[in-house]
């Protein structure tokens, strides 16, 4: 009985570890360019310059619309939009999700709201397989294009910093773990 628990629990260990490299392998920051065919962007926020970098594209490319999903009730639309910015009637400010869940709840409908085809998508690059995957889930028939924000490269990182970068990663990767789960179940 023993032996059979030992090689279950180092079967999982070793899944867990390849998935743990795969999701590495998703997170890495390759260059991607903006696909031009998008008729909509949506920014999940919590992350630095994801607002940013939407408003930039936003800005360049005409006829879109926009979506920023998960903006904290305290903040106002003038902190987010400067005043001089134009086309805001394009711009849509959700402040009710809380959660990557509820991001791509509020996106599905906003797409159907506005009979939107093909978007992309702000985040972080380490969110972004997390995100993908529950936006496409709940929203099948839209094409969806990753747009992750760069990360920042320093050639001066501690190895604390090293550390406490990789748990952030794998915290990062539980999170897409458990998500694969909340997905089973509803």
């Amino acid at each position: 009985m023993r032996k059979l628990a030992l090689c279950i629990s180092s079967i999982i260990i070793l899944f867990l570890i390849y998935g743990f490299i795969i999701f590495l392998k998703k997170i890495n920051d390759n260059q991607v360019s903006f696909n031009y065919q998008t008729d909509g962007i949506a920014v999940l926020t919590g992350g630095k310059g994801r607002i940013n970098l939407g408003l930039e594209l936003f800005k360049k490319n005409r006829n879109l619309r926009l979506i920023i999903s998960g903006v904290d009730k305290k903040v106002s639309n003038k902190a987010i939009i400067p005043n001089n910015f134009n086309n805001k009637s394009s711009i849509t400010i959700d402040k009710a999700s809380e959660s990557t869940y509820e991001n791509a709840k509020i996106i599905n409908e906003w797409t159907s709201k506005y009979k939107l085809r093909n978007v992309t998508i702000i985040t972080s690059y380490y969110h972004m397989p997390r995100s993908m995957m529950l936006i496409k889930l709940l929203t099948p028939t839209i094409n969806f294009y990753a747009y992750p924000v760069k990360k920042n490269i320093s050639n001066k990182i501690s190895f604390r910093e090293n550390i406490l970068y990789y748990f952030f990663i794998v915290e990062e990767y539980i999170k897409y773990l458990l998500s694969h789960f909340i997905i089973l179940i509803k």
